[in-house]
C-alpha cells in the first residue's frame, strides 16, 4: 500500500524508519515513554532551580564574590588532578574484574570507557546515564559476552559503593564523640551506618535471592526461558568473582583508593577557599553528597547538593557562602572532567569507523 498521496513527497506525521529499513508508524508506546521522559526532567529542572533560588537569596552575595577573588588558582589544580586520577584507578579495578571473568581489555580502552560514561553522565540526565552508555559500548567490543560485561559494570560500581559507605561509618563512628553538639551530623553518621549495614546484608543475601528467583521463574514463566538464562549467567558471574576473591579484594584496595582520590580532591577544593575542616569530616560530606546526588530528584543533584552541604558544614560553623561555594566548586571540577570526555567520545568513533581493535 502507498503511504505517500501522488504528487506529495512528504512522509506522513509519525512514518520513521526501523532498524530494518521498513517504513512504519511511530510506537505509542514509547512515543509515551519520551513523553513521561521530558516531564521528569522538567520537574527535575524544577527542583533544582527553585532549590538553587532560595539558597542564593539567604546568601550574602558580596561575601560569596569575596571568596571567589581570594581562590588558590594552584589548590584548585590539584583538585582536578585528583579527580582525574579517580578515573584511571576505577579503569583499572573494571580491568581486574574483568579478568576474573575471563575478559582480557586494554586499560587505556577501560579508561576510555570510564571517560565516555563520564561524558554523558555530565551531558544526560540520571546518576546511570553514563554507565548504560559505557555498558552500551562494552558490548560493541564484546558482542559474544552480555551478561559478563553488563555483570562486571553494574558489579564494578556496587563495589566503589559498598567501599564508600563502610569508609564513611568507620570514620563517623571513630569521631561520633566529637559531635555531642552536632546533632544533625550525628543523625547522618548513623543513617550512614544503617544504609551500610543494610548493604552489606543485601551483600550477604544476593546469591541465596538471584537462586530463588531462578526457581520463581521457572515456576512462573515456563515457557520463557529468556529470564531464567540471563539470571543463571548473572549468578556464574557472581560465582566467578566469588573464586577469584583476590581479585575482588585488590578491585576494593583500588576502590579505597579512588576514595582517597577524591577526599583529596575534597580537600584542595577546601583548601582553595582558605576552609579549615578535618578530614574525617569530609569523608562524611563525600559520602552523603554521593547518596544525595544519586536521589532522581534533580538534575545532577544540583540544588539538593548545595543545601545538603549548607546543612552538614554550617552545623560545623562554616558560613553559608562558603558552603555553597565549596559545593558549586567541587560539582565545576568533577563537571569539567566529565566534559573532556567528550574529546575520548569523539575519538572513539572516529577509531572505531576504521575498524581498529580495542582489546
Amino acid at each position: 500500500m502507498e503511504l505517500r498521496k501522488k504528487g506529495n513527497n512528504q512522509e506522513p506525521k509519525g512514518l520513521f524508519t526501523n532498524s530494518t529499513g521498513l517504513k512504519c508508524l511511530e510506537d505509542p508506546v514509547a512515543k509515551e515513554k519520551k513523553k513521561k521522559n521530558f516531564l521528569a526532567l522538567i520537574l527535575k529542572g524544577l527542583v533544582s532551580f527553585s532549590l538553587l533560588f532560595y539558597l542564593g537569596s539567604k546568601l550574602s552575595w558580596d561575601k560569596f564574590f569575596s571568596y571567589c577573588q581570594t581562590l588558590n588558582p594552584w589548590m584548585l589544580f590539584l583538585s582536578f588532578f585528583f579527580c582525574a586520577f579517580q578515573t584511571l584507578l576505577s579503569s583499572l579495578r573494571w580491568k581486574i574484574l574483568l579478568t576474573a571473568l575471563n575478559t582480557e581489555i586494554k586499560i587505556w580502552t577501560a579508561f576510555q570507557l570510564a571517560m565516555i560514561g563520564k561524558f554523558f553522565n555530565a551531558l544526560l540526565p540520571g546518576g546511570t546515564s553514563g554507565d548504560l552508555l559505557r555498558i552500551y559500548y562494552a558490548l560493541k567490543l564484546f558482542p559474544g559476552k552480555k551478561t559478563a560485561m553488563s555483570v562486571s559494570i553494574i558489579f564494578d560500581r556496587f563495589i566503589e559503593g559498598v567501599v564508600l559507605l563502610v569508609l564513611g561509618s568507620i570514620f563517623g563512628l571513630l569521631f561520633y564523640n566529637q559531635l555531642a553538639e552536632k546533632p544533625l551530623v550525628q543523625k547522618a553518621v548513623l543513617f550512614l551506618l544503617l544504609l551500610t549495614v543494610l548493604t552489606l546484608i543485601f551483600l550477604a543475601s544476593l546469591r541465596i535471592t538471584l537462586k530463588g528467583s531462578i526457581k520463581l521463574s521457572r515456576f512462573f514463566f515456563k515457557k520463557t526461558k529468556g529470564l531464567e538464562t540471563v539470571l543463571e549467567e548473572i549468578l556464574l558471574a557472581l560465582d566467578a568473582f566469588k573464586n577469584a576473591y583476590c581479585k575482588v579484594f585488590f578491585a576494593c584496595i583500588l576502590s579505597m583508593g579512588v576514595h582517597l582520590a577524591a577526599i583529596l580532591m575534597f580537600v584542595f577544593v577546601a583548601f582553595s577557599l582558605h576552609m579549615q575542616l578535618p578530614l574525617w569530616l569530609l569523608i562524611v560530606v563525600m559520602v552523603e553528597i554521593t547518596l544525595v546526588v544519586s536521589l532522581p530528584i534533580s538534575i545532577s543533584g544540583l540544588g539538593v547538593r548545595e543545601g545538603s552541604v549548607l546543612l552538614l558544614l554550617g552545623s560545623y560553623g562554616i558560613s553559608p557562602e562558603l558552603a555553597v561555594g565549596f559545593s558549586l566548586l567541587s560539582f565545576a571540577i568533577g563537571t569539567l572532567w566529565s566534559l573532556v570526555g567528550g574529546v575520548f567520545f569523539l575519538t572513539w568513533k572516529k577509531d572505531n569507523s576504521k575498524g581498529y581493535s580495542f582489546h
